[in-house]
């Protein structure tokens, strides 16, 4: 975004009657276009529970796995 101080030259008459009808799209304030404020210490506590969720399942994932395996071997030892 820049701002300046300087003349701005009378337009009426340059501009043809084509743009004065055309749908121009309409300007809002910048605070509505951007919407709420970002709260970067809440995203990053949601990113560190999701992170930790995950990780819990995976470690619950792999234990599973492993236990899987490991009575396939003992069966398959034991036949």
């Amino acid at each position: 975004m820049a701002a300046a101080c300087t003349q701005v030259p009378e337009l009426n008459e340059r501009i043809g009657p084509d743009l004065r009808t055309a749908a121009f799209p309409k300007l809002v304030p910048l605070d509505e276009a951007l919407g709420p404020p970002v709260d970067p210490e809440g995203e990053a506590r949601a990113v560190q529970e999701a992170l930790e969720a995950r990780r819990a399942a995976l470690a619950g994932r792999a234990r599973r796995l492993q236990q899987a395996s490991h009575d396939d071997s003992t069966q398959t030892s034991t036949e």
